[in-house]
């Protein structure tokens, strides 16, 4: 069995035209691990993420999924306003494993987003309704922790609504089994 790697990601929130909308990153097809999906930045969660001796592997997933939002869309989140919202553990029998956290976060929308073309192909600040319609009509690659993101962010108008309701929950643990990666 592989070991898997901990890691973060954070869906940036901001309140569009017609409501709550989410940053969505489009992965490189080429690459190795979900390449041409859909998904929120996020990665590994590295050594200096750990900034003390005492410092808990959620502590240092706050610290990943800031400096990842920043490393791959050029995004700026404050890592006081995130939010735990659920720990998705990649099956035992996949050969590339993660133990992610995911945020929630409001997202710093006086920036453009920035993607570098490399690991990150394209960029979509889009209504959770839309992600998950451009999933069923085979035109978006959105593996299952991303899609049961958005539908929990279905619900909500604002993203003052969806922090605040969001805030004081526990985070839903989903464990490594056959099926908490794959799609719908």
């Amino acid at each position: 069995m592989v070991e898997a790697i901990p890691s973060a990601t954070v869906a940036p929130l901001r309140d569009g035209p017609d409501g709550l909308e989410v940053l969505l990153l489009k992965r490189n097809a080429a690459l190795e691990f979900v390449g041409g999906a859909w998904v929120f930045p996020g990665g590994r969660i590295d050594p200096e993420d750990y900034v003390t001796n005492s410092a808990t592997e959620l502590d240092a997933a706050h610290r990943a999924a800031v400096r990842e939002c920043r490393e791959e869309a050029d995004l700026e989140i404050d890592i006081s306003e995130l939010v735990c919202i659920s720990h998705w553990t990649t099956p035992e029998e996949a050969p590339k494993r993660f133990a992610t956290w995911f945020f929630l976060a409001p997202a710093n929308c006086g920036r453009q987003v920035v993607v570098d073309g490399g690991e990150i192909h394209h960029y979509q600040w889009v209504r959770p309704s839309v992600a998950i319609e451009q999933y069923r009509a085979g035109e978006a690659l959105i593996i299952m922790p991303t899609y049961q993101t958005l539908e929990l962010l279905l619900e909500f108008p604002t993203v003052a609504v969806a922090m605040d309701t969001c805030r004081g929950n526990d985070p839903v643990i989903v464990p490594a089994t056959a099926t908490s990666m794959g799609l719908p």
